[in-house]
């Protein structure tokens, strides 16, 4: 029976080894997924924007509540603050909500490196009902921190 107990133990103490073992290596896994995620590699490629490669950054961020009417334009200002662009960035935008909006067509234009505007020709919508629809912009900038 000792020698029963022993194999137990052995048992025991191989399972116990087996998972520091699993733990040990979805921690080394975990690891080198965040330092591959963190050292990813960013290249802009724009006759406009240039930069050193190490400072490239891509941001990523959403908009909605704050639209305003201009005639027959609704427009939203997004900030990049966040982003930490020193230099007038490359920002791309796609309006999102639940209404139908798909009649609206709209445009980004660069204001400066911490904020865009996104405008759109909107004739039968009021910023009221828009901000109300709960109309949204979802949107991405590429640029340089340094």
């Amino acid at each position: 029976t000792q020698s029963t107990g022993s194999y137990n133990n052995f048992q025991v103490s191989r399972i116990d080894l087996a998972h520091k073992m699993s733990s040990l290596t979805v921690l080394v896994l975990t690891a080198l997924a965040v330092s591959t995620v963190l050292s990813a590699d960013i290249v802009l490629v724009s006759k406009d924007l240039s930069g050193p490669e190490p400072c490239a950054r891509i941001c990523y961020g959403e908009s909605r509540g704050s639209w305003r009417k201009n005639g027959n334009h609704l427009s939203i200002d997004s900030s990049l603050r966040d982003c930490k662009f020193v230099k007038q960035p490359l920002v791309q935008a796609t309006l999102f909500n639940t209404g139908d909006y798909s009649k609206n067509a709209g445009y980004v234009g660069i204001e400066q490196p911490g904020y865009f505007r996104y405008e759109m020709y909107a004739p039968g919508t009021s910023a009221a009902k828009a901000n109300a629809d709960g109309y949204q912009i979802n949107w991405s900038a590429a640029g340089y921190t340094c």
